[in-house]
Formats: structure tokens, C-alpha cells, sequence
């Protein structure tokens, strides 16, 4: 052994050294795995374990296959099962380099992406296949009957993956055989076991119950062949159904749906249906309550199986008959753990008979959370809840929301390159796209449900021998307190899948006595009963769905039925996750109600806003709790721009524009930098056009003017006054300093609400993103979605010639102007913002004198920047500014070029355009001398 290098694994009983422990990084990465991977020392193994699958595709397959695979044997016989665990996990990805050529570093696709798209070509080396498909799969086959449970779980998932990547051909003679043989009944086996023999191979057999599922499932894409799954993966998951361990039988029953979906109509009638019934009589109530658990993805395949089959409709007759009666045998059940987890799954199962494989639901599911704020997900869960597993493996290929962010100098290179679209599209909030795409995917599914109607046979078998299980939950009694909570969580998580399945022609009723009852326990007690406060976690799901509810059973039920439970148990509730919910919600609320009850429904939600509860509370002491409750005030900011669309001028005026001057001086400032977003939309409002009056004429129209404009100047002097701190002077006609100073973010906020009615005009002319998610989903649903729908609900869609005309003249009449002096901020940040600013204004709008200088000043100092930034990279790296005895360190550059955000380079004012480029060279020679002052200094 060479000196310093660590023992090999073997060698435990060796004394280590304090160079043992030290890992050497000056060695090659393939000579510090190979020498780590054999070190006497767990800790070095298990790390350097863990670089395996990164190692691999950096070095590509032939090093691969000549460094990296000798290893594996003794890491497999690891006395570590933390280090066999993850060596499993990194087997798949780097069974993958060894057999593929395009894959890893320098070639064409990473292992991620081969691994998520299956449809990537693969060129196969032949010698790496060989030694993937033997000597790696053998090693899997050892790994997945090791005695540790989290060993062979990791085991069985590479094993299932390297199934997907391998050609079709060798799955039944390379991975298939694995778990076919854990899956053999001990009955076949004549040996006399142990107890202790007896539970292991048990539990090989639920592991094999296991990868079974997995490979079976994988038919339904095409990535095992169907003949395989009928052929060898049905029977073995059959005999596991016999199984003398009820951990096995209960692993089975989880599999069987799995299976399911890759086999037939025929398959399912003769086989697989009668042994989940036989499973669900099963004498161990955990194999009967797996069974209903299992409800939810048995019929996703059934739907699966009558996508694919010529008469879908025998199908789903087949499915009725079948599981109904099993969900019915497993509400009324002895063991009280079985009718409880029926009762839990009984919402889910219900929504599962909606035809989800040919709904606008099926689009939108997502594979993963999204990270642009949207709501597809929560929609999902609302309409399919605790159906995850089932949803991913359906739709396997498929938030923080921030305001513009603030231009910085690293960043203008690579804007100059971006198309103006794109710079648009990231210059507008991520949140005003995600309350549209929620807002179109809603609409979608809903009009798809009125178009394309579920089974009438299933919903009337639904509604006369379940819907009654299910609405009971709002009010049953076990006994348990706990219990008859958690009963009713499940209630109001599954409602709204449940009346997307029936829909408003089964409103009055059960369904609508089932809602009241969720959010008054005693509702149906009599008139002397007083009202009952439903669990917390009630409340906020009902909170949070109510708007899909109102959508879902349509205006005249919502305006009569939906509304008075709003303002009467949601408006006012003093829960904060509650008033979140309402007051994000509320927007789409709004959209379903016709003008008279819309205005009478905003006036409450104005008073309740404005009151002590919301922003209110600013004007209280600090010691108060409720001035912490920016979390709503943002929201408010947010969804006030959905509102303001929908108004009439003279009620935006009245009743909103006093809310938009709350949140535009609110203390928190990302409050304040998500409300200037409603300032376009706010103006909009106020044209002339939006405001309605009785009469009519030349006079009217001329009152209407008058009105807009003196509307108009009212919003933009209070944003002068407010933010700028500067009075429009009546005597001279100028702006002038009300005595106070802007600080420089609110000089940024002002530049950002110029951004904002360039954005609204530049939408407004129909620009649109080929590439923009919400667009995707309008292409998508165009035929399920209306013109109207599509084009012209939401703020910053379609402009008039009317609004656009008067957008643009408040903009360049009114905004800009105050904006381009701006050009010689002392701040560079304001300055940045103000470039950024320019560069999105409307080409009618960028025509001015004032603009053209204001860009070519503020493009001259960007390009000097460049410069200075060029001569730093080429100039020796200054050393650390370190204080000596006597003299303090010297300023950095950022020190003294910036404190507090406020420049100090005072000789930047001084400067003189000549007229011939002489400020270009000046701004130069200064930059370039405080830079050589500093590093000298520093050095």
C-alpha cells in the first residue's frame, strides 16, 4: 500500500493515522474515487459513493466501464447497508453512461433529461450494454434481497428504471426473471424455514409485488410490451393474491391496479376484478382496507383499459358493476378501521368516475409543483385529491411570484440580445400570468363538464347508492371526536371533484345540505339550535374551493347560493389563512355575478378591506398583532387589478381608487411594488368610455371628458405628491418639492410605474409570447373557452383605440416627462431603472426630443461602464484591503463609489457635454482614475 493512501475495506483492524482521514483533492477525480471507494474508512466510502453518478458522466462511457465498474463488486458486499442503499440509487445513472454513447458530458443529452424522456434515441455501446444487462443487473439482483428494507427499495427503483432504458426485447429475459423469482410461493418450496427465514423472504416477495407494479404499469406507455405483462407479470401478481402472508396479499392488492392498466378489458373481467373482490373479503381487515385505498386507481384503470377499447361504454358498465358493491361491502365493514379508510377514500373514489382521460383536466395536471405562482396544482387537488401516485403516473411528463426585478449592470449585456417580447413577458410580474392561467384553466374545465357530460348511468348509480356515504360524512358520529374531524376534512377536501362529477342538476339536496352542514354542524338541528363552528382545517379547505364551486355550478346558483355563505361565513372570518383565501379568490368570484349584485358584493369587500381588519390596521399602534398582516395587504395589491377591470369608471373612482392609495403606501414594500401593477389598469378604468351615464349626447360625451380628465390628473398628482414629493404648482404649471425628499426607492417605484402603462399599452396591441404558459393553455382550450374568455377578461389583454389613445397621452403627457430628468439621479440604480423603463416604451411614445436625449445619456454611461469594467478584468487582481498600525484600509471601489445606495462620485455633476463626445471621455478618464487611486491605495 503506498504511503498516506487510506486502507482498503478489508482491512478494518488497521490503526489509523491522521493522514487516513484526510482526503487527497489534488488526485484525479477517477484515481480519488477508485482509491476513497476502497477505503478502510465508511465515511470516505459513502461520499465518495455518492459521486459515482456525476463521475460517470463526466468521464463517459468507455472510462466508465474501465474505472468505475471494477468497484462495484465489493461495494456491493459493503458491510455499510447506508453505503449499499446508495450505491443502488446510483447504479441506474451509471448503468446508463456505460451503455450509452450520446449521453453525459460533451454529448448531445444529459442522463437527467434520457432519464425523464424516455423518447430519446439511444446509441448503445455493445460492450457497456453487455456488462449493464449481466454484471450490473446481477449486482441489482443482489442488492434488491438484502436484507435492509430501505436497500432494496432503492434497489428495486433503479432496477424498474434500467427496465425503461434498455430495449424492449431484453426486459423479459434480463429484468423480468429478478422479480418472478422473489415472487415464488413458499408453498413451491420444500425446505423447512425459520421464522426469521420465513419473514425475509416474505418481504422479498412484497418487494417483488413491488417491481412488478411498476414494470406492469409501464405497458400503458408502451415501454414493456403488452404480451409480457399477460403473459408473466399478471399470473405471478395473481399467485401473490394467495399468498399465506397478508403483508404480501396486501402489497398485491396495491399492485393490481398498476397491473391493470396494461392488460384488457378481457383481462380485467376474467382475472384481475375477481381477485381485488376476493382480496376485498379478505379475513385480514389491513389486506380489506388496502383494498379501498385502492379504489381510486383501480377505476383510473378501468378509464385507462376504455380509452383504449373500441366500446368504451362496456367498459364503464363493467366498472360500475364491479366496484360500487366493493366501496358499499367496505363502508358497512366490522373492523372500524376499514370503514374509516373507505370514508376517507370515498370522496376521490367518487371523482374518479368523471371522465378525466378526455377532460382539459387532464392537460393541466402537472408532474411537479410550478414555480410561477400558478394554481394548477391546487386545481388538480381540488378536483382529484389523494390520487398523487395515480395523477403522476397518468401524466408523468409534466412559488415563489416576484415583482419586476431591479436591472443591475451584469444583466444589460444580455438584455440587449433579447427579443422584446421576451423582455416584456419578464418584465411583467410573474402573478399577473399565474391569476390568468388559474382563471382560463378553471374556465376550461368547466365548460368541458357542460359540453361533454359524465356517464348518466354512473350518476345515477352514484347518487342512489353513495352520494349518501359521502354527504353523511359532514356529520357522522364514531365516537371519536378526532375521528369525526378528520371525517369532515376529507368531506371538504373531496367536495368540489364531487360536484364537478354531478354537477348543478344534482345541486338541491344532498349536495347542498351536505355544503351547509360542513360549515354548520348543527345546520338541520331545528331553528332554536344556535350555529356551530366548523373545525378549522373545514373552514379553510371550503375557503380555498369556494370559487371553484361557484364556477362549477354555474351564475344563478352562485349569485342565490355560493354569495350570502360568502359574506356570511368567509368575508368577515377572523382566520387569516381564511381571509387570504377569500381575498385572493374573490377576483374570480366576482367575474360570475352580473353588474347590480357585483357592485353590491364590492361594496362589502371595500368596507371589510379598508376596515380595521385589513388595512385598517396600519393606522394602529405596533404593539398591535394585526399590523403584521402584510401577507394579506399583499394580496389585496395582487388582486386588485383583476377587480378593477371588471368596474365601472365612476365606482373605480368611488370605492377602489381609495384602496389602491392604501397598498401604494403601505410600509412594506413589496406590498407597494405589487400595487403599481393596478395603476394601468386603474387609468384604463378611467377612460372616457368605461363611465356610464343616463343621458346621452354631445354634451354627455363632452361631461365624460371632462370627468375622465379631472379623474386622471387626481390619480397623477397624488402619485407626484406621494411618491416624488412634489406639488404641481398652479401659478407656474411645473412640479415643485413639497418640502419633503424622495429617497431613491421611491424614484424606482416611480420609474416602475411607467414600466407598468408601457406594458399595458404594448400588451394591449396584442403582442403575445409564443412560449408564455397562459398562451399554451388558450391554444389548448380554444375549444372549450369563449372569445370573450380568451381575449378580454384580465388586466393587460386587449386595449380599445379609445383606452390605448388615452394611456398613451397620460403616459407621454403626464408620466414620462417627470421620469426622464431622471437621467441624472445621483443614484445609479435609479438611473438603471430608468434605462430599463425607456427601453419598453411603445414606439409612438419613444419619438419625443426629451426621450431620444434621456437614452443617448443613459446608453453613453452604460457603454462607460463596459469600458471600466474591461479595464478592471485586464488590470492584476487588487490584494485585500487589510487596516495597518497607524492608517486605516483604504475604501473599496463599491465603498466609495456607493453608501446607501446614494453615489459619492461628486465630480460625476461637474461634467460638461461639449457637444463633440467630450462627456463620454470625461465619464471615461474619471472612471478610470478612481479606479487606479483604488488599487493603488489597496496595494
Amino acid at each position: 500500500m503506498e504511503v498516506g493512501e487510506p486502507p482498503v475495506a478489508e482491512s478494518q483492524d488497521y490503526a489509523l493515522r491522521f493522514e487516513d482521514l484526510t482526503v487527497d483533492d489534488d488526485l484525479p477525480l477517477t484515481d480519488r474515487i477508485a482509491r476513497y471507494c476502497r477505503s478502510g474508512i465508511a465515511l470516505q466510502r459513502l461520499v465518495h459513493v455518492k459521486m459515482l453518478a456525476e463521475t460517470a458522466e463526466v468521464i463517459g462511457t468507455r472510462t466508465t466501464i474501465a474505472a468505475l465498474i471494477p468497484l462495484l463488486s465489493q461495494l456491493v458486499v459493503d458491510q455499510e447497508s447506508v453505503i449499499r442503499q446508495h450505491l443502488a440509487s446510483q447504479l441506474l445513472p451509471v448503468a446508463l453512461v456505460s451503455m450509452v454513447k450520446n449521453v453525459g458530458f460533451g454529448q448531445p443529452y444529459k442522463v437527467s433529461e434520457m432519464l425523464e424522456d424516455r423518447t430519446i434515441r439511444k446509441v448503445y455501446d455493445s460492450q457497456g450494454y453487455e456488462i449493464v444487462t449481466t454484471a450490473v443487473v446481477g449486482y441489482l439482483n443482489k442488492l434488491i434481497q438484502d436484507p435492509d428494507v430501505d436497500v432494496r427499495r432503492s434497489a428495486s427503483d433503479s432496477l424498474a428504471g434500467l427496465a425503461m432504458q434498455i430495449r424492449e426485447d431484453d426486459i423479459a429475459k434480463a429484468i423480468l426473471p429478478i422479480p418472478l423469482q422473489l415472487a415464488i410461493s413458499p408453498k413451491a418450496s420444500k425446505r423447512q424455514l425459520t421464522p426469521e427465514q420465513e419473514s425475509h423472504m416474505e418481504e422479498l416477495r412484497i418487494t417483488a409485488a413491488n417491481l412488478l407494479a411498476e414494470l406492469g404499469g409501464a405497458a400503458e406507455k408502451d415501454a414493456v410490451p403488452v404480451n409480457v405483462v399477460r403473459e408473466s407479470i399478471l399470473p405471478a401478481v395473481l399467485s401473490l393474491c394467495d399468498d399465506p402472508g397478508f403483508r404480501a396479499r396486501r402489497a398485491a392488492a396495491q399492485a393490481l391496479p398498476r397491473v391493470l392498466a396494461g392488460t384488457t378489458m378481457g383481462d380485467a373481467k376474467s382475472t384481475v376484478l375477481p381477485a381485488f373482490e376476493a382480496l376485498s373479503k379478505d379475513e385480514v381487515y389491513r389486506v380489506r382496507k388496502s383494498t379501498g385505498e385502492c379504489l381510486v386507481d383501480m377505476s383510473r384503470s378501468m378509464m385507462i383499459i376504455a380509452a383504449k377499447e373500441r366500446d368504451p361504454a362496456a367498459v364503464n358498465t363493467l366498472r360500475r358493476k364491479s366496484l360500487i358493491p366493493i366501496a358499499e361491502s367496505l363502508l358497512v365493514d366490522p373492523n372500524k378501521f376499514v370503514r374509516h379508510g373507505m370514508m376517507q377514500f370515498l370522496g376521490p373514489f367518487l371523482a374518479s368516475f368523471y371522465p378525466f382521460v378526455d377532460s382539459a383536466l387532464y392537460t393541466i395536471l402537472p408532474g411537479s409543483s410550478e414555480s410561477d405562482g400558478s394554481n394548477h396544482s391546487g386545481i388538480v387537488a381540488q378536483f382529484f385529491p389523494h390520487a398523487s401516485s395515480m395523477v403522476s403516473r397518468l401524466n408523468s411528463s409534466a412559488a415563489a411570484t416576484t415583482s419586476a426585478p431591479t436591472p443591475t449592470l451584469a444583466s444589460i449585456n444580455a438584455e440587449t440580445e433579447t427579443p422584446l417580447i421576451k423582455e416584456l413577458q419578464k418584465a411583467l410580474p410573474q402573478f399577473i400570468g399565474a391569476s390568468r392561467s388559474s382563471t382560463v384553466s378553471l374556465k376550461a374545465v368547466v365548460s368541458h363538464r357542460q359540453k361533454y357530460r359524465p356517464d348518466p348511468e354512473d350518476i345515477k348509480a352514484i347518487v342512489g347508492r353513495l352520494l349518501h356515504h359521502f354527504t353523511g360524512l359532514a356529520k357522522v358520529i364514531t365516537g371519536d371526536e378526532n375521528t369525526d374531524a378528520e371525517m369532515r376534512v376529507y368531506c371538504a377536501y373531496s367536495y368540489p371533484a364531487v360536484v364537478l362529477l354531478l354537477g348543478p342538476e344534482n345541486w338541491e339536496g344532498q349536495l347542498k345540505e351536505c355544503f351547509k352542514t360542513l360549515l354548520n354542524p348543527n345546520y338541520g338541528l331545528g331553528e332554536k339550535a344556535e350555529p356551530a363552528i366548523p373545525p378549522l382545517p373545514v373552514k379553510r379547505c371550503l375557503a380555498s374551493s369556494l370559487h371553484t364551486v361557484a364556477h362549477i355550478l354555474g351564475p344563478q346558483i352562485a349569485a342565490f347560493d355560493i354569495m350570502p355563505i360568502f359574506r356570511d361565513f368567509f368575508l368577515r372570518d377572523t382566520d387569516e389563512s381564511v381571509r387570504l383565501n377569500m381575498i385572493r379568490n374573490f377576483p374570480t368570484l366576482l367575474s360570475l355575478l352580473d353588474p347590480t349584485t357585483r357592485q353590491q358584493y364590492l361594496i362589502l369587500w371595500c368596507e371589510m378591506i379598508r376596515g380595521d381588519e385589513v388595512l385598517g390596521a396600519m393606522k394602529r399602534s405596533a404593539t398591535n398583532p394585526l399590523v403584521l398582516n402584510w401577507r394579506q395587504r399583499n394580496c389585496v395589491s395582487r388582486s386588485i387589478a383583476d377587480i378593477l377591470a371588471m368596474m365601472d369608471a365612476a365606482f373605480v373612482h368611488t370605492y377602489l381608487w381609495p384602496v389602491v392609495k392604501l397598498v401604494l403606501n403601505d410600509s412594506i414594500s413589496l406590498v407597494r411594488d405589487d400595487a403599481i401593477w393596478a395603476i394601468p389598469i386603474l387609468l384604463k378604468a378611467l377612460c372616457s368610455e368605461n363611465l356610464v351615464m343616463d343621458t346621452a349626447g354631445g354634451d354627455a360625451m363632452r361631461s365624460k371628458e371632462r370627468w375622465s380628465a379631472a379623474a386622471c390628473q387626481e390619480v397623477i398628482s397624488w402619485l407626484w405628491e406621494s411618491i416624488l414629493k412634489m406639488t404641481l404648482s398652479k401659478s407656474t404649471g411645473k412640479l415643485t418639492s413639497n418640502g419633503r425628499n424622495s429617497n431613491f426607492s421611491q424614484r424606482q417605484l416611480y420609474c416602475q410605474i411607467c414600466t407598468a402603462l408601457a406594458l399595458a399599452i404594448q400588451f394591449g396591441d396584442g403582442l403575445k409570447d409564443p412560449d408564455d404558459p397562459v398562451s399554451e393553455l388558450e391554444n389548448k382550450f380554444s375549444a372549450h373557452l369563449s372569445a370573450q374568455d380568451i381575449a378580454e377578461y384580465g388586466p393587460y389583454r386587449k386595449l380599445s383605440d379609445s383606452e390605448r389613445s388615452h394611456l398613451v397621452r397620460l403616459l407621454a403627457n403626464d408620466m414620462l416627462p417627470v421620469a426622464i430628468d431622471f437621467k441624472d439621479d445621483g443614484v445609479t440604480n435609479v438611473r438603471l431603472s430608468l434605462r430599463k423603463t425607456l427601453r419598453l416604451m411603445p414606439h409612438d411614445v419613444a419619438q419625443t426630443p426629451a426621450f431620444q436625449e434621456a437614452t443617448n445619456v443613459l446608453e453613453e454611461e452604460v457603454q462607460t461602464w463596459e469600458s471600466f469594467e474591461g479595464m478592471q478584468q485586464n488590470n492584476p487582481p487588487a490584494p485585500p484591503a487589510q487596516a495597518q498600525k497607524g492608517r486605516p484600509a483604504a475604501p473599496t471601489q463599491q465603498q466609495e463609489y456607493h453608501q446607501n445606495g446614494v453615489s459619492n462620485d461628486k465630480t460625476r455633476e461637474d461634467v460638461h457635454d461639449d457637444g463633440k463626445g467630450g462627456k463620454k471621455e470625461v465619464l471615461k478618464r474619471q472612471a478610470k482614475g478612481a479606479f487606479i487611486r483604488n488599487w493603488c491605495c489597496n496595494t
